[in-house]
Parts: structure tokens; C-alpha cells; sequence
């Protein structure tokens, strides 16, 4: 993987964990004008945190993907037809090719449910591995924010993943 490659997919996490920690879209924390807010500097003891509640929160994110396939597979549906169904729950005009079976429905329901419970549980651990490493969820995210628009401070960070 490349420089580049690595840079980016640690941007995607942050932006993934940004999500999961905040509760809403990274969208809805911008300001409307094209110029992103100034950082507070993240100091070295600080970025030593925050790598460390970042793994800790990236482990829950992969509990809880594992978690939210176990509770799709139990209702006998694959993910992918759940996505087929759920995709077409949020856009009524998507033509699935075939009809929802009753029994469909009541599995994507019951998953539906599962699903919503198992992803507060795991943004409450993440809120919780958080804070655990000494910040707020708003000083995290701000770091996040940081991380995003310093090339050598994403670098830094990247490193001390490995």
C-alpha cells in the first residue's frame, strides 16, 4: 500500500470513527463556508492518547461489524439482501426486481431492531474508551478534524499505528 493509500484509509477511519463517536455526520459539524475551523496544536502526550483510544475504538468498530453480520445471518438473510431491503425501506421509488416476501419483512424488522441496539451499545464504548483516555468527545473529534487537514500531524499519527 502507498503513502498516499495509507494516509487515506487512516482518513476514512477517523472519519468513521467521527461518526460513530458523534452520533451524526461529520457534514453536520462544518461550518457552511469552504474554509475548515483552526485546530487548537495536539500535543505529543495528547496524540500518545488519542492513538490509543483511537485502537481501542477501532476494535469496537470491528466487534460491531461482526456483531450487526451475526444478527443479520441469525434471521436467515444475507447482508446483502438486507441491504436490498433496507436501501429500498429508505427509497420507495428503488425497484428491487421482486417482491418482499411477509416473512422478509419481519426478519428485516426484527434485524433492523438488533441492528440500532447493537450500534448505540457500541457508541456508548467508544464514548466510553474516550474518555477513558482523559478527552471529551469534542476535543477528539477536533483532533480528528486536525488530523485531517495536517498532512505531517496524519503522518505522525500513521506511525504510531504501525
Amino acid at each position: 500500500m502507498t503513502q498516499k493509500n495509507k494516509v487515506r484509509t487512516l482518513v476514512i477511519s477517523l472519519t468513521v470513527a467521527i461518526f460513530l463517536i458523534a452520533g451524526m455526520p461529520l457534514v453536520a459539524q462544518m461550518p457552511d463556508f469552504g474554509q475548515q475551523p483552526e485546530v487548537e496544536d495536539v500535543s505529543d502526550e495528547e496524540l500518545d492518547r488519542f492513538v490509543d483510544a483511537l485502537q481501542v475504538v477501532e476494535e469496537i468498530q470491528i466487534e460491531t461489524q461482526t456483531a450487526m453480520t451475526d444478527a443479520i445471518e441469525a434471521e436467515g438473510m444475507s447482508e446483502q439482501r438486507f441491504s436490498e431491503i433496507h436501501n429500498a425501506q429508505q427509497n420507495p421509488e428503488m425497484d428491487l426486481g421482486d417482491e418482499i416476501s411477509e416473512a422478509e419483512e419481519q426478519a428485516y424488522e426484527s434485524v433492523l431492531a438488533e441492528l440500532m441496539e447493537v450500534q448505540q451499545g457500541a457508541q456508548q464504548e467508544m464514548q466510553d474508551a474516550v474518555s477513558d483516555e482523559g478527552f471529551d468527545v469534542q476535543r477528539f473529534n477536533e483532533i480528528i478534524m486536525a488530523i485531517q487537514q495536517d498532512q505531517e500531524l496524519a503522518q505522525r499519527v500513521q506511525e504510531m499505528l504501525q
